[in-house]
């Protein structure tokens, strides 16, 4: 439960990081964790949370790029839909925003897995086991 509460808290800061706009007034704090930022800092979470088993690795910024990529255009279409009122989080009951939780981890899970498939990185632990 613990680690399916961080996983989403992960994936929502994530998701809040990006969506920020990059304006000079903001911070550097703010800046240093948006886009692939927030994924290369992501190496200093504990394990099995975020990419700690990738810290220190040649291949983190390559990794994180290729992550945040997918993860923006997930971001996209997330946006899409809930414009057009689509399943949309209020209109869902308790078991189905479990589900949909779920269903969104697992996608983020394929979504790492495969950039690190592509950069021949070992596979991402499921802290949702």
């Amino acid at each position: 439960m613990y680690s399916k509460i961080v996983t989403t808290l992960f994936s929502a800061a994530v998701l809040a990081c990006i969506s920020l706009p990059n304006a000079q007034a903001q911070s550097e704090t703010i800046q240093d964790m948006t886009g692939s930022n927030a994924c290369l800092q992501s190496a200093n979470f504990p394990a099995p949370f975020g990419e700690s088993d990738l810290k220190g690795n040649a291949k983190l910024p390559a990794y994180c790029d290729c992550y945040m990529s997918k993860f923006e255009a997930r971001r996209i279409k997330a946006a899409q839909a809930m414009q057009a009122n689509t399943d949309t989080q209020a209109n869902l009951d308790k078991a189905a925003k479990k589900k949909k939780r779920a269903e969104a981890y697992a996608e983020q899970l394929a979504m790492r897995n495969s950039c690190r498939q592509q950069l021949g990185l070992p596979p991402a632990a499921d802290a949702s086991k």
